[in-house]
């Protein structure tokens, strides 16, 4: 009589599998495999430090460009080439939050469940790029004395790969992921509304600021989400 070593699926829906085994086990065994621990607290910190890092670095905008509107001049404004200290703000604006984002996707990617389809895992990635893109618009800064040149077109490409990945993605995840998807669904669509209604019903620079807000606060939503459904305290 053959017997077999089911491995039931644990809450991170691990897929089954039947194993057989020796002919001496009296009854046939299971074995729960452990749940995938949740994120925990450290892509929570990473989160907020990103979300702190461009919002408080933006606000202060005026410090490396005297006059500087939060509605009519671009996010990158204080950033570009020949303002001083143009390289501190594009780090914090940009460079070190784009990195956090590359972190949590990673991370997001690894807490996807064993059963997940080839749609949510694509979408992780496609955070990746994401991140990966809003990064490199603080390494490609704007160039005051050629908008239209080299270092202006690279910029403006990382912008649209940034929403376009980040929005993609969330989709993606929508579509497979129960926890979070109303969530994840309607910080996609409002990227798509600020990036391709840049002039309705407020200024360009005003929806690059919004559409940076939500993408973080996003960030900020998810190991909360992840925390809360764990039933950490």
């Amino acid at each position: 009589m053959r017997l077999f070593l089911a491995i039931r699926a644990g809450d991170n829906g691990v897929a089954r599998d039947r194993i057989q085994v020796s002919p001496a086990f009296p009854i046939p065994l299971v074995l729960r495999m452990p749940a995938r621990s949740s994120p925990g607290w450290l892509p929570l910190a990473c989160a907020g430090a990103a979300l702190m890092l461009m919002v408080v670095t933006a606000a202060a905008g005026t410090l490396w460009w005297p006059g500087l509107s939060h509605t009519g001049h671009p996010l990158a404004l204080p950033g570009a080439d020949g303002v001083p200290r143009a390289a501190a703000y594009n780090a914090l604006v940009f460079v070190l939050p784009g990195g956090l984002a590359c972190l949590l996707a990673c991370w997001r990617y690894n807490a996807l469940p064993g059963t997940a389809g080839w749609g949510a895992r694509i979408g992780a990635r496609l955070l990746l790029l994401a991140g990966i893109a809003w990064a490199a618009q603080g390494i490609f800064a704007l160039d005051l004395r050629e908008l239209d040149g080299r270092n202006g077109q690279l910029h403006a490409a990382a912008w649209m790969c940034w929403w376009l990945a980040a929005a993609s993605g969330l989709v993606l995840l929508a579509m497979q992921e129960r926890r979070g998807r109303w969530a994840d669904a309607v910080t996609a669509v409002l990227l798509v509304l600020l990036a391709l209604l840049p002039y309705w019903p407020w200024p360009a620079g005003l929806s690059q600021r919004l559409a940076a807000l939500v993408w973080f606060g996003g960030w900020l939503g998810w190991p909360v989400r992840e925390w809360r459904g764990s039933g950490l305290r």
